[in-house]
Parts: structure tokens; sequence; C-alpha cells
């Protein structure tokens, strides 16, 4: 069976939805709600996948290109929550050489 083009707004609208959800909780530092948030945006954008933008109804064409705008400015909002704390962790995480291995090779 095809996908039904006509639900492309409602599923843009859901992916929209949950875009805001996870800024919300980035901005408050809740890291399991953003991982939460981002494994329901992987299963919508699965099934956008399946559904091009070119086959939402013409009359719908805008509203999807505009909940497009926001999930994508949501997301780079974000990602510029999230980055620092990333690197953040990931220097906790590095394990650090002893600084008598790290002066032996220089």
């Amino acid at each position: 069976m095809a996908p039904d083009p006509a639900l492309l707004p409602a599923l843009y609208g859901q992916l929209a939805e949950i875009s805001r959800t996870m800024l919300a909780a980035a901005q408050r530092g809740d890291w399991d709600a953003v991982t939460a948030s981002e494994s329901a945006c992987a299963e919508l954008v699965g099934q956008l996948r399946r559904r091009p933008i070119e086959t939402c109804p013409p009359a719908e064409r805008e509203t999807c290109m505009q909940l497009i705008r926001e999930i994508l400015a949501n997301d780079a909002a974000t990602r510029n929550i999230a980055e620092p704390w990333m690197r953040e962790l990931e220097q906790i995480l590095r394990p650090r050489r002893h600084a008598f291995g790290a002066q032996m090779y220089r």
C-alpha cells in the first residue's frame, strides 16, 4: 500500500512538536529527555523518507515547508547547546596521557 501524501502535514507537525520538546529539554540540560526525543524524531524521519515533499498536496506544501524550516532551526539551536556539553564530556571520558609519558615523546 502506497503512503498517503495527505499525512505529510500531520507528520511534519509531529516532528516540529518533537523538535520543540527536544530544544526545551536541551535548554534545561535534560539530556535523557533529549535522547528520548531523538528516538522519536528518528522514527518520524524514517516515515517521512518514504513520503517525498513533492507528494504533499499543493495547498499544504507551504505549511510543510514552514514546519521544515522550524524543525531545522530547532535542530540547530539544540546542537548549539549540546555541542559544548558533548566536547566537555569527551574531555572527561578521554584517557589522559601521564605527564611523564607525554614529556618523554617531545
